[in-house]
């Protein structure tokens, strides 16, 4: 017989029993990262540009976390090695970096581990490979180095958990028009949202090298930044009409490298001792992220704002710099750090 005094207590204990099976069966809801390299962007040319002609790019600064003086890898300003670097966490040279230092199309038979002469594990492989599906979204040819290293063929064996397959980029859609690329991308975002994401955006390397990255005036070059500026507004508009990626999403910016000089000229941002280069921005805008927040000020134990200099990896102090996105986007998903990664291992990049 069940007493009046006990009852209170017994159905305390139905409810919190239910309450934890309903958790259990619950799922947790999916997050989503969105990691946009925009080739050859200035984060002083954003600042020329100011709120009103660049009004997305400075929602992210305001609404997120960011810095103008973030850095690419400490010894190449070029493209391939810097997106290199984005994804596998690692700087260029020396034994522990990723050691590919051409900026061409990749040759038949090539790709990262045949170069490196082992397996480079990278952030797509650690999202795949924990059930997350992952796409790459690339505005030049030379990006399919990435999806020819991580095919079937040539990605590692899936051992974690159940088997995903070697191929970890499940998306791979490469288009020369921005405008065409960011289409296709909205759509997915819209139907099928892939929680790990990369956009490569061309347009300010492009025009640089045309015309020249030059701040003065109506340029070529400052209008290709406010061209990417209206992509990256029609990337918000598509996360917020999707109720699945509407609040659960993180927008990672960056860039591979500046640039100076007419655009024809070998300083035009090869040259990796020139501050123009390797001064790039890096902004993080999401849930929980703190806004307006100064990541150097955020991570006064493990960043240091290297002023004009960009210190190589050996030493103490570190910058803030592009190679730093896909632990970070990784650690914003729940997941670990891309196995053998030099830069931001220890995921101590805090945007909140």
């Amino acid at each position: 017989m069940i007493t009046k005094t006990l009852l209170p207590l017994l159905c305390l204990s139905l409810a919190s029993q239910l309450s934890i099976s309903l958790a259990q069966e619950t799922p947790a809801t999916q997050k989503y990262v969105l990691l946009i390299s925009v080739d050859g962007m200035r984060p002083d040319a954003i600042e020329v540009l100011g709120e009103e002609k660049a009004p997305n790019l400075h929602r992210i600064k305001k609404e997120g976390a960011s810095t103008n003086n973030a850095r690419t890898d400490a010894t190449y300003t070029v493209t391939l090695p810097n997106h290199t670097a984005m994804i596998t966490g690692r700087g260029v040279v020396g034994d522990a970096g990723h050691n590919w230092v051409s900026n061409g199309d990749p040759k038949l038979g090539q790709n990262l581990h045949r170069n490196k002469k082992s397996y480079l594990a990278s952030m797509f492989g650690v999202a795949h490979d924990n059930e997350l599906s992952t796409a790459l979204y690339a505005s030049k040819s030379k990006f399919s180095l990435y999806d020819d290293s991580y095919s079937e063929r040539w990605g590692a064996p899936d051992t974690t958990g159940e088997d995903n397959g070697k191929d970890k980029i499940d998306t791979y859609l490469r288009n020369d028009v921005t405008t065409e690329l960011v289409e296709a991308l909205t759509e997915q975002l819209r139907t099928n949202p892939a929680p790990l994401t990369m956009v490569h955006l061309r347009d300010p390397d492009t025009s640089g090298h045309a015309n020249g990255w030059i701040l003065e005036g109506d340029t070529p070059y400052l209008q290709a930044i406010q061209q990417v500026d209206t992509l990256i507004g029609l990337i918000f508009d598509a996360i917020e009409e999707n109720d699945a990626t509407r609040g659960n999403t993180w927008v990672i910016v960056t860039a591979d490298h500046g640039g100076g000089g007419n655009g024809q000229e070998i300083n035009s941002h090869t040259k990796s001792k020139l501050s123009d280069n390797y001064t790039i921005p890096f902004f993080v805008w999401g849930p929980g992220v703190k806004s307006g927040g100064n990541l150097y000020e955020m991570n006064k134990l493990t960043r240091v704002d290297p002023g004009k200099r960009n210190p190589a990896y050996e030493e103490a102090g570190q910058p803030v710099r592009n190679g730093d996105a896909g632990n970070l986007a990784l650690s914003l998903l729940g997941l670990p750090a891309i196995p053998d990664s030099m830069i931001n291992a220890k995921q101590d990049l805090s945007v909140k």
